[in-house]
């Protein structure tokens, strides 16, 4: 049976749990398949910090997967995933905690099996991290090996180079180039399904156990010496002397006086960088450790100013490092002789003590007996402890101020998922004055800051006096004698401070110490025949007299699980005999030990408790000596929850079971049921929510393909369960329309609330949205009961379109499927047919194919590349590949690079195929071909369900009346690919999903759209080299039998706010500006945003000063003035014209005044102007040269703050790009003022237009070549 410990959510962000499943169409869509999926926050409003630069950044995973991320306004993004070249396979999004994963099918046994760190699809942290495209060229992974496997034996991956080795974790830490990912993928995980619905927990090649993002990790931040009575030490000539104590940080300043001549080794781990500190961070904690306090005449010297500091340099001068350069700093200390590592650092996310730092951290001290002293955290929550302070052999250390109360930002404990005892001391470290690196005595020598790293070094320094006056000690005598001689800080808990605050003084005049802590671990339900558990206590006297100490042990219950309800019962007493002694004094020899037993019996514990405790050691007067946290949790109630998985003909099948809990602080998690289509569970009781996706067979067919959602969205678990997902007992989910077309997207969705007050805040939901591949044409669900807790609904999504190929043979239409990076057949014809083996070049010599349709059968010998090259090389006009096996096929046949095939490629099924075949071999096959590359329409349809998923009426058959008309116009001239989606948004939707659909523009289209209330619809256009341009609507409600027109990329494209994009605004703490570069015609129906292929100059000045200048549309001026203020703002934006033709350069100059925002709640739309233009063109952006007219219109945005009326307009043009100006007269009527002017026949018009307020607002732009002529 499998007790699954589900993950922990994120507390950085307080935003929703959502699950998305994207399908990527690899077929005609794209050579290497795009899917796009849009997310939105629940939080406040957007904040243009949380969107740096232009707000778009592109991230490569481990799979050569590429995302690009783009932020817009009210907090949502848009994620687009391309796939790389010959990946079929779906992909999964999910956004939790704030975070976007994006998990492509094929890791997601691997994820399941726990051979892939998580980290490494955490989109929103790696660009976080500064390992998005624009930042680094390589992924940093870690690659761990097995036991078995040699350190001759570990191969390096094809793609990837090998930075060191970290022999102590078994591991190597490499660089995976990004344009090689994909072969590095590739190369450790070859036997990677396609699809990770039903696949087996696999295992890496190479004799890897796992791979790790090697993450980043950061800096954690008169008199806290005396505080902790490190004078006292002093007084007796304790002052670290002889010991070398190893500070791992963002190096040091040398030169600062106080740690002239103090420094001996030193080694920087950080590529490119010395061991200088370019950030201030580590001349900090350096001198708080051991600084001399030279510039300040002694006062400001460190806890250990005798010690022997050493440096490593493993965050580099921007306060960050990665996993391998902590490894290897901590490797180097321990090799050079240091007794004590102090480690100012620690990763962002919650640690259970697995990860590579911690086992680095807890095999060094067993080796070498090295302490490691590492900062709790400032995450400032319950269960936050990062890496590598989790370390068992760590002692991790919180944060207290100079009145002993617990800083805010210090991470509590207990540990993730085990609820070990953690931190384990507390120091000093809120408004710690240290060395200054860079100071002088002009700019002062010392500088204050706060946090578990300021703490840290106390603690470090502490532990070098303890070590020279007992210089036999190994870590663990140290760590237990400055945790049991910590002064008591009885207003917290063990979880909050460990033993208490850190006590120099007690430490080094103390001849009794004891054990620090005991953790009696973790009591895992059913509790059977729970047995005592013995912890052994040992007390250690290094006096001169024996010691005679009497023992008391108090505990209390601490709370409940820290994720469900952390705060039950706390403060109440532990049962009468739960903790006993085995004997209430002891006696300790001179210079020797003594050991108590401390035993605790779970079984009289209440179940889902955490107790903590304190053994004390007094002497005869009652003064306490030392002290021994202890703690245990007894796991709460849990059930047996019995899966069965069926598929359509009753029999068990293999599948992944996502499953959500109510009211508990984790995400949801997946589990595993293998081919017998049985797992037992071992779960808490409470509410859950199961769904499953399943392929089956469909419903067309001995070749058809389905698709089951098999889900009970309410199960309560009070006793043992059997939940039966019987795909059997499905009803099929189908939309029909009038129009011919076939599904080129269909999508099953789910939706789950809990009902909890935190729904409000975006906890308890999970959101399945499944889009999925052209292989399937069926659709099934599994009826449910309606809820009674909270909202659930399933909602079925299709988009339907012309097929883009129909073949006839006398009279009977083929369904033939398009391979993924086909090229597409534009006509309509009757085309005889050849038949050419199994298609190698050597078979097409031997006959005739040019301008016929050439029929092969799929064989493992030729490749799907080279059947589709050798059928173009033949000059046939179409391939047909008829599968040799059951099925549908799906190949890739675009080239290596991402482009299409020369020659358009389908397949049918060997059903299908074979009388095709047998007409072609008898020389008698000919075939009716129409192939539609661009639909002359398209239906968008949404069919939701609330509360339960019927059994009846699953077939949607929308009525005229129903839908919205949606004319669309696609203008442009760009001879790059470009595609086109339209996501659907419920009320409860946090991001909707898509996936770029291949369109050629120019064109029209008539689109069909569902228009019941509470659907919104968002539609994105991208063009440009790998799709770099791009537009956004706004999310818009549909009226029932509606009709309106959208354009997009319409002339004039210029500088403007979109309703998709945030919009420059104020608070009181800053101020901030953005305008996209490119957006289109209209009055900010949409705006255009540029991933790469622009150069862009913003300049901001205030009040006539320049105060920032940027490489992207967007800046943001911190702290915010105090006073009213007149900005300018300087755009210019460039892009190169033989790729876009129009709108290759523009320069804008804004002129924005404002008062200050006092309300720090409040966000204030800024007046910056916008400029409309309206001119008559085709959609190539081209009017007829001779008379024109052209239409101005400055607006603001709406409630724009400070925002006058708009007073006059005026314009120039030009012919020859900017370089002569004619003005134009204009006329205005209701803010809107016209201007005609006589252009030549041919070239372009660019446009010089002024506008302004009476507020004092005011817009002048210029657009080079904002449309052609003809």
């Amino acid at each position: 049976m499998i007790s699954p410990i589900p993950p922990r959510r994120s507390s950085r962000r307080a935003l929703a749990a959502a699950v998305g499943t994207l399908a990527v169409l690899t077929s005609l869509a794209w050579p290497p398949g795009v899917a796009v999926a849009d997310a939105s926050s629940t939080s406040v409003p957007a904040s243009p910090v949380a969107a740096s630069g232009t707000g778009q950044h592109t991230v490569t995973l481990l799979t050569g997967d590429v995302v690009r991320v783009t932020g817009l306004s009210g907090g949502e993004q848009t994620a687009d995933v391309t796939r790389p070249p010959g990946a079929l396979g779906g992909v999964r999004t999910e956004t939790v905690g704030g975070d976007l994963y994006v998990y492509p099918d094929e890791v997601l046994p691997y994820l399941a099996a726990n051979r892939l760190d998580r980290r490494l699809f955490d989109v929103t942290a790696l660009i976080e991290q500064g390992y998005d495209d624009a930042h680094s060229t390589g992924i940093p992974l870690i690659l761990n090996y097995g036991a078995k496997t040699a350190p001759a034996d570990r191969i390096t991956p094809a793609g990837a180079t090998e930075v060191r080795s970290l022999p102590i974790v078994r591991g190597t830490s490499v660089r995976a180039a990004k344009e090689q990912a994909r072969k590095l993928w590739k190369s450790v995980a070859p036997a990677a399904s396609a699809t990770g619905t039903a696949a087996p927990a696999p295992k890496l090649r190479d004799g890897l156990s796992k791979i790790w993002l090697d993450g980043r990790v950061k800096a954690t931040l008169k008199d806290s010496t005396a505080l902790i009575g490190a004078p006292d030490a002093w007084g007796k000539g304790l002052d670290g002397k002889g010991v070398k104590v190893a500070v791992l940080d963002t190096g040091a300043d040398s030169h600062h006086p106080d740690l002239a001549d103090r420094i001996g080794e030193s080694q920087s781990f950080v590529p490119d960088e010395t061991t200088d500190d370019g950030h201030g961070h580590g001349t900090h904690t350096a001198s708080t450790v051991g600084g001399s306090g030279a510039a300040s005449d002694g006062a400001e010297k460190g806890v250990a100013p005798g010690a022997d500091l050493m440096v490593g340099k493993v965050l580099s001068n921007d306060g960050y490092g990665q996993d391998s350069w902590v490894i290897a700093g901590m490797e180097w200390a321990t090799s050079h002789g240091a007794k004590v590592v102090s480690m100012s650092l620690g990763s962002s996310q919650p640690s259970d003590g697995t990860d590579p730092m911690s086992q680095a951290v807890d095999r060094l001290t067993e080796d070498t007996g090295a302490l490691f002293v590492i900062a709790a955290g400032n995450s400032g929550y319950e269960t936050a402890i990062g890496s590598p302070g989790a370390a068992d052999a760590a002692l991790t250390v919180a944060a207290t101020d100079s009145a002993d109360k617990l800083a805010s930002f210090s991470s509590r404990g207990p540990r993730l998922n085990d609820y070990a005892l953690k931190p384990d001391i507390a120091a000093p470290g809120v408004a710690v004055l240290a060395a200054k690196a860079g100071g002088s005595a002009a700019t002062g020598w010392y500088q204050s800051m706060s946090g578990t790293s300021m703490a840290t070094p106390h603690v470090a320094g502490a532990a070098a006096i303890l070590a020279q006056e007992h210089p036999d000690w190994k870590a663990r005598q140290l760590k237990d004698a400055l945790m049991s001689t910590s002064k008591k800080l009885t207003s917290y808990t063990a979880y909050q401070v460990g033993s208490g605050r850190l006590d120099v003084s007690a430490a080094t005049a103390a001849t009794v110490t004891a054990t620090g802590s005991a953790y009696f671990g973790f009591d895992a339900w059913p509790h059977e025949g729970a047995q005592p558990v013995d912890r052994t206590i040992t007390y250690s006297n290094s006096g001169d007299s024996p010691a005679e100490l009497h023992l008391s042990l108090n505990a209390t219950i601490a709370g409940g699980p820290y994720d469900t309800d952390p705060y039950v019962d706390k403060g109440k007493p532990a049962p009468d005999g739960m903790f006993t002694l085995s004997a209430d004094t002891v006696t300790v020899p001179a210079h020797g030990t003594a050991t108590v037993t401390a035993t605790a019996k779970p079984g009289l514990g209440a179940d889902g408790r955490r107790y903590l405790g304190e053994i004390t050691a007094t002497d005869g007067s009652g003064a306490a000596l030392a002290r021994t946290q202890v703690g245990l949790y007894r796991e709460d109630t849990r059930h047996t929850l019995h899966i069965s998985l069926k598929d359509r003909s009753g029999k068990p099948a293999a599948g992944y079971v996502e499953m959500q809990q109510f009211g508990s602080d984790t995400d949801p998690w997946a589990a595993y049921v293998d081919d017998s289509g049985e797992l037992d569970l071992r779960m808490r009781e409470g509410t859950f929510s199961l769904v499953a996706f399943l392929d089956v067979a469909g419903s067309h067919g001995p070749d058809s393909a389905g698709m089951a959602l098999l889900g009970d969205p309410e199960v309560v678990l009070d006793q043992d369960r059997d939940v039966v997902l019987d795909a059997s007992r499905t009803r099929e989910v189908s939309a029909e329309v009038p129009r011919r077309t076939e599904n080129r997207t269909l999508s099953m969705n789910w939706y789950r609330a809990d009902g909890s007050d935190l729904n409000q805040y975006g906890f308890g939901i999970l959101e399945v949205q499944y889009l999925l591949g052209v292989k399937y044409d069926s659709m099934f669900v599994l009826p449910t009961r309606k809820v009674t807790t909270g909202s659930f609904e399933y909602e079925t999504r299709w988009r339907k379109a012309v097929p883009f190929l129909t073949l006839t043979d006398d009279g009977r239409e083929l369904r033939p499927m398009g391979q993924a990076g086909s090229a597409l057949y534009d006509g309509d014809k009757r085309l005889d047919t050849v038949y050419a083996g199994t298609g190698t070049a050597a078979e097409y010599a031997k006959l005739r194919v040019k301008g016929k349709v050439a029929l092969v059968t799929r064989s493992d010998v030729v490749s799907a590349a080279d059947r589709a090259q050798a059928a173009a090389d033949a000059g046939a006009a179409l391939l047909i590949v008829v599968d040799d096996r059951p099925g549908k096929l799906m190949e890739y046949v675009g080239t290596a690079g991402g482009g299409y095939s020369a020659v358009p490629v389908f397949s049918l099924t060997a059903r299908e195929g074979a009388a095709l075949i047998a007409d072609a071999r008898r020389g008698r096959g000919r075939l009716g071909v129409e192939g539609v590359p661009n639909s002359p329409y398209v239906y968008d349809l949404s069919d939701a369900h609330p509360d339960r998923i019927p059994s009846t009426g699953l077939t949607y058959r929308p009525r005229p009346s129903d839908l919205a008309t949606v004319d669309m116009r696609f203008h442009g001239t760009t001879t790059t690919p470009s595609g086109e989606y339209r996501s659907g948004f419920r009320p409860y939707r946090k991001y909707g999903s898509g996936y770029l659909q291949r369109l050629d523009i120019p064109g029209t289209r008539t689109d069909y759209v569902s228009a019941q209330p509470g659907t919104r619809w968002v539609d994105t256009l991208a063009t440009g080299p790998e799709f770099v341009l791009s537009s956004q609507s706004v999310r818009t409600r549909y009226q029932p039998g509606s009709r309106q027109v959208r354009d997009f990329f319409g002339a004039v494209t210029r500088p403007a706010n979109g309703g998709t994009y945030w919009w420059s605004q104020r608070q009181k703490a800053q101020v901030a500006f953005n305008v996209q570069p490119w957006a289109d015609s209209g009055a900010g129906q949409h705006a255009g945003v540029m991933q790469d292929g622009d150069t862009i100059s913003l300049k901001v000045y205030q009040d006539g000063v320049l105060k920032k200048t940027s490489t992207s549309q967007a800046a943001t001026l911190y702290p915010a003035p105090t006073t009213p203020s007149v900005y300018t703002l300087d755009l210019t934006a460039e892009r190169d014209a033989d790729t876009y033709r129009l709108s290759t350069r523009t320069h804008t100059v804004w002129q924005v005044k404002s008062d200050p925002v006092t309300d720090p709640t409040k966000i204030e739309r800024m007046a910056v102007l916008q400029m409309d233009y309206g001119v008559d063109t085709d959609l190539a952006n081209n009017a007829r040269g001779g008379r024109q007219t052209l239409r101005l219109t400055p607006r603001h945005l709406e409630d724009a703050a400070g925002a006058g009326t708009v007073q006059g307009a005026t314009l120039s043009v030009s012919y020859d790009d900017g370089a002569t100006w004619r003005p134009v007269k204009v006329t205005g009527k209701s803010g809107t003022w016209t201007g005609s002017y006589d252009a030549p026949r041919h070239g372009f018009v660019s446009l010089r237009a002024e506008g302004w307020d009476d507020a004092g607002n005011r817009i002048d732009q210029e657009v080079i070549r904002a449309y052609g002529l003809k």
